[in-house]
């Protein structure tokens, strides 16, 4: 027998979601690892799923009522940010299209730049759940020694060889390169449960 998931549980779903509304990630606009633009989701022959008669919503960014989602608010809060708009007062969700997650490193130590995290408002630096981290490459180089020729002596044996270390250059075909740094991937829907 299984348990539903709770309200606020977040996973991969992999079936076209309706609607979707194909609008830029905002929320890290300050961020230097932003949004470049918005590319209209283009549904495959997949058949549209309507999950949200089944308690659950894409990761979208979008703003929600209150009053509409009490369950989902009493979970996440104003984590993601908050707005007032006439009467209603509204919460954001997450929005996690194009991204990869990272489990929440609380302290382990496994993050070791959690400092410089975005918070999930895009206002500040925080290191808490929802936040983000933008795309980087460790760095990373060899060394390798170069020898200087050297005059032979009448003895036989070199002399005043010199050698110098010398860090490597990036790396030669066949690496692919592209505008940011990836592991090979799936793309899939983020949900989140609301009720």
């Amino acid at each position: 027998m299984f348990s539903a998931p709770p309200v606020g549980s977040v996973c991969p779903f992999a079936g076209q979601v309706d609607p979707v509304s194909g609008a830029r990630n905002s929320i890290w606009a300050n961020a230097a690892c932003a949004s470049t633009g918005a590319t209209p989701a283009n549904p495959a022959d997949a058949p549209l799923n309507h999950l949200e008669s089944q308690g659950w919503m894409l990761c979208d960014g979008r703003y929600l009522i209150v009053n509409a989602y009490p369950e989902l608010h009493a979970v996440i809060g104003s984590l993601y940010g908050d707005r007032t708009t006439g009467s209603d007062v509204e919460f954001r969700i997450p929005d996690y299209r194009g991204l990869f997650l990272r489990g929440f490193d609380a302290g382990a130590g496994m993050d070791p730049d959690a400092k410089q995290r975005w918070d999930p408002t895009g206002n500040n630096t925080a290191n808490v759940v929802g936040s983000l981290q933008c795309d980087a490459m460790q760095e990373h180089t060899h060394n390798y020694d170069v020898t200087q020729p050297a005059a032979i002596s009448q003895q036989g044996s070199a002399a005043g060889t010199s050698t110098t270390s010398k860090p490597t250059g990036a790396p030669n075909s066949p690496a692919r390169t592209t505008t940011e740094t990836r592991s090979r991937n799936v793309a899939v829907n983020y949900i989140i449960k609301f009720r």
